[in-house]
């Protein structure tokens, strides 16, 4: 610690400040570690909690979500092989693979503004070749893993965490979307965007649980529904960075061709198929164990189900997607973003609390049984 007399000498003084910038570096630094680890932590188990407190689906969700670590036996196990299983997986990696592309290639002339729209480019593209590098190996696995025995092999676990693992890791991508829609369209200041590294690290802890087998049933369909599960403060995430603004009408204001701001080129039917395509997976979770417990449904036939209603909601992802990346690399840099704060500055006191009511919930319910 500096004494008042060395605050005389300049040398002296660039110390003590030089060390107190440090000492708030590594707090900040500290506090965004603590805090992955805790929502890192916590969501797996809410993910891994929430399918059995469903109401009305208890039943159907402990007859379904029965944990495996890899281990499979001819009771419980239960992996479609028909063609309509895997090549509807096979048309999920052809329509992500074409719409990571489009992402990239969601360029203008001007070498500027390709610039600052690249980290959003590169992140929807690489959100879109998660998505593919999971179906293609699911596709894979269910097509060629005929038998029980064959799911007990190092070879089916390296293809299946490839398969889940990917949707595990797309937290990461989704987090970092969530940055570049805030720092090119959301208001300044409303949505935290923290260190860089955050998402990355979430994404890979969620990844390495997958690895381990903390997330793998006997249905081994069911480890997707609780990696997606995972994607929800990220999802979030990159709902508020988008929705919470006053958005320009686009009659209101006459702007000058090539003049706008990336936010003014942002078209109104394409932010409502990017909340639609981010939310849509939700139901999901409580859909498949009534379908496979409640109805007569094959498995082919349920999945066959589940992947066109992938095959829309990511795909409107990837739709809105290319379309704000066309935004940002044809519209201007805005101004003013700092009077922007009078339209909404409560994007935490809005996003968080939706993103801790959940585990607040996992929370309390197993207090309720510890002391029951």
């Amino acid at each position: 610690m500096c004494s008042p007399s060395e605050t005389i000498t300049p040398v002296k003084v660039s110390d003590c400040e030089t060390n107190y910038d440090s000492s708030a570096s590594w707090t900040t630094t500290l506090k965004y570690v603590l805090s992955a680890a805790f929502l890192s932590v916590s969501v797996l188990e809410f993910s891994l909690w929430f399918p059995f407190v469903l109401p009305g689906l208890t039943s159907a969700a402990a007859k379904t979500y029965i944990p495996a670590f890899f281990v499979y036996d001819d009771e419980h196990t239960k992996f479609d092989n028909t063609p309509w299983t895997y090549n509807t997986d096979y048309l999920l990696t052809i329509v992500m693979s074409i719409l990571a592309i489009q992402c990239i290639l969601a360029r203008s002339d001007n070498d500027q503004k390709n610039q600052r729209s690249l980290r959003l480019r590169l992140y929807s593209a690489s959100l879109l070749i998660c998505y593919a590098i999971s179906t293609l190996a699911g596709a894979w696995a269910h097509q060629h893993f005929l038998s029980v025995e064959s799911l007990n092999t190092s070879r089916f676990r390296m293809f299946w965490f490839v398969c889940v693992g990917n949707v595990s890791f797309a937290s990461c991508y989704m987090g970092l979307i969530g940055r570049e829609v805030q720092r090119h369209f959301g208001v300044s200041g409303a949505m935290h965007m923290g260190p860089w590294w955050f998402w990355p690290a979430y994404g890979c802890y969620m990844s390495l649980t997958c690895g381990l087998g903390y997330i793998s049933f006997k249905r081994p369909a069911c480890d997707i529904f609780i990696a997606g599960c995972t994607q929800f403060p990220s999802t979030f995430y990159c709902l508020g960075a988008l929705g919470i603004r006053k958005w320009p009408q686009q009659n209101s204001k006459k702007v000058a061709v090539g003049k706008e701001t990336s936010i003014e080129l942002v078209s109104p039917m394409y932010r409502a198929i990017y909340y639609i395509g981010f939310i849509s997976n939700a139901p999901l979770l409580p859909v498949y164990p009534i379908l496979v417990q409640y109805t007569d449904m094959t498995l082919g036939g349920v999945n066959t189900f589940l992947h066109t209603w992938l095959l829309l909601a990511w795909g409107m992802q990837g739709i809105s997607l290319v379309h704000l990346c066309k935004a940002v690399s044809n519209g201007e840099r805005r101004v003013g973003a700092a009077t922007e704060k009078q339209q909404y500055s409560g994007g935490p006191a809005l996003i968080y609390p939706i993103i801790m009511a959940p585990l607040a919930l996992m929370a309390t319910d197993y207090a309720r049984m510890s002391f029951s």
